[in-house]
């Protein structure tokens, strides 16, 4: 079951400075946009909380997983209760806006989880394509490939 749909942190939307400094309102890039709303996703998955990922995965959202194979949304619907995220890290990324309402954020991930009690492998690149619908940005495809670690022979 793909690991990647969830998410995570700090929310974004608009960043504002006090009203007493008169300063403008200026809306977060989408850069940021994005990934504090796939920060925000992670979080989710691991408190439980399958509408909020619901809520942010494109009604066609498609994931091709670590294991070669293709997820739609209703298989992360049904796979909920056999994935479990216990911590993730998100490093390397790198963004890209593609047009003013598509983008894709690619990054290297470290996760502890576990698919039906089995764990994940720990190191994934993960590689995520966003387009944005009446101002709000929906994940719509997503693809994690396994890094393989060095053995400890090696």
């Amino acid at each position: 079951m793909p690991l990647k749909r969830i998410a995570a942190a700090a929310t974004l939307g608009l960043l504002t400075i006090h009203p007493a400094a008169q300063a403008p309102v200026r809306k977060s890039s989408p850069e940021q946009q994005i990934t504090g709303t796939l920060h925000q996703m992670y979080e989710a998955e691991k408190r439980r909380d399958l509408p909020f990922v619901l809520s942010h995965l494109a009604e066609d959202f498609a994931e091709v997983a670590g294991d070669g194979k293709i997820y739609h949304r209703a298989d992360i619907e049904a796979g909920w209760a056999d994935v479990h995220l216990n911590d993730y890290q998100l490093s390397d990324c790198v963004f890209n806006l593609l047009t003013a309402d598509a983008a894709y954020l690619s990054c290297e991930m470290t996760v502890d989880a576990t698919y039906k009690g089995q764990p994940f492998p720990k190191l994934f690149r993960v590689t995520t394509v966003w387009t944005r619908q009446q101002g709000v940005w929906l994940l719509r495809f997503e693809q994690g490939t396994i890094i393989p670690q060095a053995s400890k022979q090696e």
